[in-house]
């Protein structure tokens, strides 16, 4: 069993004891006897402890009582042993009562219990539950002393001894959790509290004295978990690791002071006996120990380094040391050679081995390869800005043969920078960074970032910096190139900002007499405003970037470079500012450039802002007579959103409908018709209306074809009240080509009796119905419709439906 879970047990054994005796009800001799055991078992063991480490050596030099702490701390299997020794003569001394036979084995068994108990307790991590838990472990043996006090009232009947008894017992207890090896947690100053508040609540020395026996106890349970018991903790540690550097057991003293670090990392104290610990150690026998050389702090070791290379003059032998701090760091830690190798390189300086430190620092610079150590990787990360403030701004001759070289390798510069931009973004107010940065950026270049970050964002990079550098210039007549080259790149990272700084540089270039150079930064403005989308920018920077791509625009159309100028303002009508008026530009732009189809597009677009704009109807008019089907059917998907199918039908029909229309105006008329039934195939009103259109120009077998198309395909359901009026129109015209062009009245019968369906049928159906029935030979039939065309009084038919009555009757 590991010496551990002995303390543990033994701790619970200490107060099953002391319930033990306790309850005995001990007269004042007894509760002398008990004391006096007590003291004198810790006594006689300390004494022990003391002679064995006096003739080790140790030397109290008056410091008795930090003499005694060191002795419990250093001997706890002897605190235990005298303690416990003590406890249980007290126990076999003290008189017992005849009648509780069976309390001695039940006490020593609910010892064993509360020992279990605390040990288990150090495996719960939660702070609140381990709270909770041990307040109810401590809460168990003061509830089980009153309910076996109010099954059986003679009990405790004299109570104060029994309280002062588990009072007296309380300081050995904690003597016992203040010398074990194992951290102290709440669970002992809670059984602490719970034997004061039990001890407090029988001895009771003054009247009403129940209540301060409850509220002390709570108290000192809360103010000693949080703020006393960390810092005891702590003192221990510190403690014992002292005693343990004094000893030599450097081993013993570097797991307790890492685990004093761990638990306050900010510790002077634990921190300087950690480091005393290291400065004790024979570094070249630590490398001869795998256990006490992976227990070194390789950290500690090279800030202890550092520490001794800043000084101004360090002393050969504060050299010495330095040397074999960082010979024991890569021996162990291969992982930190990026470290070791620049301080390396400091000490040689200081020695002024110039070749050596050369050597040093400029394998620090050089990168890693693709399979080294990830490890090596990140300590170099950490060391590489020093690493170039060495190279080029605190030594001269290293800034001559390591900084000026370095830099001159392609990705270098880009690298430092990324080195001095992570250190700032730790640290924004860092002087020395500072001036590392003001270096590196005065000579950048553009092939130098495009080497880093190829046609994207460099990260790590500070954009404004070279922004406000190039700012500082641009105006400069005699530094504006250099000036542009920095705002270029400043735009590599801040796009949403780039019309403004593009806008400067085109300034400075037309100011320097440069109006090419100038064009092409407007240029620029507009096709990053494009990437970057106008949603994106800032107002003022949306504002710049519409006003330049206008003039490029107007520039492009007064040069007649159609296609830039189609360009410009398509991107143009993204403002929302005069839009109609751009799209009106635009469309007249398409049509010098003949491309009839997106003039026609773009006319349909601004008629959305103005349905009466009479120049754009006008337009319209024009760009529809002149697209063709060739040109819309590679289109098909895109133009269903804004072809105006209504229009050509609606202009279509009108034409159709006039009388005096011309060849031309029908044949303008049979275009509309066409191309709408490009873009609408299934609708039946531009295939009548294109079969009108064919029969005005004399085109009847096409027409005929159309028409009989139309009456077998004729749909279950009509898309709309327009197809469905046009197909009972298919049915009149028809019928008047089979009755009066192709002879066959047979078939004019059917088309008649389906337009009669049609609201729009009327005595003339009637009439050409008589009419096909007479051609037929069906004289009866012919009479029937002809005798209904004479109850129409006044029509223009009414007097021919008389006379053809009386034809087919015979008369």
């Amino acid at each position: 069993m590991r010496w551990q879970q002995l303390e543990y047990l033994g701790k619970g054994l200490f107060l099953g004891l002391l319930l033990f005796t306790a309850l005995q009800h001990p007269a004042r001799a007894d509760l002398e006897l008990q004391g006096w055991c007590l003291l004198g078992g810790l006594a006689v063991c300390l004494a022990v402890a003391a002679f064995l480490r006096l003739r080790q050596g140790y030397q109290v030099n008056g410091r008795y009582l930090t003499f005694v702490l060191f002795l419990m701390l250093e001997s706890p299997m002897l605190t235990y042993l005298g303690i416990l020794g003590g406890m249980a003569l007290a126990a076999a001394l003290v008189p017992r009562r005849a009648e509780q036979t069976w309390l001695l084995p039940a006490a020593l068994i609910g010892g064993v219990v509360v020992g279990i108990g605390f040990a288990c307790f150090r495996f719960i991590r939660h702070r609140g539950t381990r709270i909770g838990i041990s307040l109810a472990l401590a809460l168990v043996p003061v509830l089980a002393v009153f309910g076996w006090q109010h099954l059986n009232p003679s009990f405790l009947a004299d109570s104060q001894s029994v309280g002062i008894q588990l009072l007296l017992g309380i300081p050995f207890f904690y003597l016992l959790t203040f010398a074990g090896r194992s951290e102290e947690s709440e669970v002992e100053i809670g059984a602490i509290c719970a034997t004061l508040a039990l001890g407090l609540w029988l001895w009771q020395p003054l009247p009403n004295f129940k209540t301060v026996a409850v509220l002390v106890p709570g108290a000192l349970y809360l103010v000693y978990t949080t703020r006393m018991l960390p810092q005891l903790r702590l003192f221990k540690h510190i403690l014992r690791g002292l005693s343990h550097l004094g000893a030599g057991r450097h081993r013993q003293a570097l797991q307790v002071f890492r685990r004093a670090m761990e638990l306050d990392p900010t510790n002077k104290r634990a921190r300087d006996g950690l480091w005393a610990v290291h400065r004790s150690i024979d570094l070249q026998q630590a490398a001869k120990d795998p256990t006490l050389s992976t227990l070194i702090d390789a950290g500690m070791c090279l800030d202890r380094a550092g520490s001794l290379l800043i000084e101004a003059k360090p002393t050969p032998e504060q050299l010495q040391e330095a040397e074999n701090l960082l010979d024991f760091v890569l021996n162990q830690r291969p992982q930190q050679r990026p470290s070791v190798l620049y301080w390396r390189g400091v000490l040689h300086l200081k020695t002024d081995k110039l070749d050596q430190a050369q050597q040093e620092l400029t394998e620090v610079l050089e990168p890693l390869g693709e399979d080294a150590d990830p490890r090596q990787a990140a300590d170099r990360e950490t060391i590489l800005l020093r690493a170039w403030q060495l190279a080029l701004l605190l030594h001269p001759e290293m800034q001559k043969r390591v900084g000026a070289p370095q830099l001159a390798i392609p990705g270098r510069r880009m690298e430092a920078i990324a080195a001095v931009e992570r250190r700032l973004a730790e640290n924004p107010d860092n002087p020395p960074a500072w001036d590392l940065k003001r270096l590196l950026y005065a000579s950048i270049t553009e092939e130098e970032y495009k080497q880093k970050a190829g046609s994207g964002t460099a990260a790590d990079f500070d954009h404004a910096y070279v922004q406000q550098l190039g700012q500082a210039l641009i105006t400069d007549p005699s530094r504006w190139e250099r000036g542009s080259e920095f705002l270029r790149l400043a735009v590599r990272g801040l796009f949403t900002q780039a019309p403004s700084i593009y806008v400067q540089v085109a300034r400075a270039a037309d100011q320097a007499g440069q109006p090419e150079i100038s064009w092409h930064y407007y240029r620029q403005v507009q096709q990053i405003g494009r990437q970057v989308g106008p949603a994106h920018l800032a107002d003022e920077d949306k504002k710049l970037y519409f006003s330049t791509v206008k003039m490029l625009a107007e520039d492009a159309a007064r040069r007649e470079d159609l296609d830039a100028a189609i360009d410009s303002y398509s991107l143009l009508t993204q403002s929302d500012t005069g839009t109609i008026e751009t799209l009106r530009t635009l469309a007249t732009l398409y049509e010098k450039k003949k491309d009839v189809f997106n003039a026609l597009r773009v006319t349909e677009k601004a008629l959305v802002y103005n349905s009466g704009d009479k120049d754009l109807l006008e337009k319209k008019d024009k760009y529809y007579y002149s697209v063709f089907p060739q040109d819309l059917k590679p289109h098909l998907e895109a133009i269903k959103n804004w072809f105006d199918v209504a229009y050509c039908l609606k202009k279509s029909s009108g034409i159709l409908n006039a009388k005096s229309a011309d060849l031309d105006m029908v044949d303008w008329a049979l275009h509309l018709a066409t191309i709408a039934a490009v873009v609408q195939p299934t609708s039946i009103a531009a295939k009548v209306l294109e079969a009108r259109a064919r029969l005005r120009k004399g085109e009847r077998d096409p027409a005929l074809q159309i028409l009989e198309d139309l009456r077998e395909q004729k749909p279950e359901s009509f898309p709309s009240g327009d197809d469905e009026e046009a197909w009972y129109l298919a049915q009149r015209l028809l019928g008047d080509l089979y009755l009066n062009e192709v002879a066959r009245p047979d078939l004019a019968i059917g088309c008649y009796l389906d337009f009669r369906k049609s609201s729009k049928s009327g005595a003339d159906t009637l009439y050409k119905l008589g009419q096909a029935y007479e051609a037929t030979g069906d004289a009866a039939k012919a009479a029937k419709f002809y005798e209904a065309v004479t109850s129409y009084d006044g029509h223009p038919l009414n007097y021919d439906a008389r006379q053809a009555l009386y034809r087919v009757k015979g008369g």
